[in-house]
């Protein structure tokens, strides 16, 4: 049985890496004629004790973070079909969600590295994405 990727799911944090990652997805949809799902998640960080904040607080953010995705598509996604979506809330369960919703048979992100204290207190979205994905993931590295 021969794989197509015809819905490839791109989380994109603004970061060199994610647009390396979004470069390779790229490639891989002009080859198997598939579609690019350009994903921002807008992370909610609350400390201890904070209250909740509503995602309307977020708009300006939303509006920003909307406006640098376009230009990335522009850039990147030439003669690709693909939509530009933006979430709100906890990266790996938005990008679940995304990858969900839209169907997707490929998930391609990039990794951070990070290693020892600032990964433990960073966490992975790598490693939760590639945890919980029911397709395949597809991780690079800078």
């Amino acid at each position: 049985m021969a794989l197509t990727y015809k819905r490839i799911l791109c989380p994109v944090d603004f970061e060199e890496n994610s647009l390396i990652a979004l470069d390779k997805a790229a490639e891989i949809a002009r080859h198997f004629g598939g579609a690019i799902i350009l994903v921002h998640v807008l992370e909610l960080v609350l400390v201890s004790g904070e209250i909740y904040a509503p995602p309307a607080m977020f708009a300006d953010q939303e509006k920003a973070a909307r406006a640098k995705l376009e230009d990335i598509a522009k850039q990147k996604l030439s003669g690709i079909a693909h939509e530009a979506l933006i979430y709100t809330g906890d990266v790996v369960a938005c990008l679940m969600q995304a990858a969900s919703k839209h169907n997707a048979d490929l998930i391609v992100i990039a990794t951070h590295g990070r290693k020892g204290l600032a990964r433990m207190i960073l966490g992975s979205v790598a490693e939760g994405v590639v945890r919980k994905a029911r397709c395949p993931v597809l991780t690079i590295r800078e």
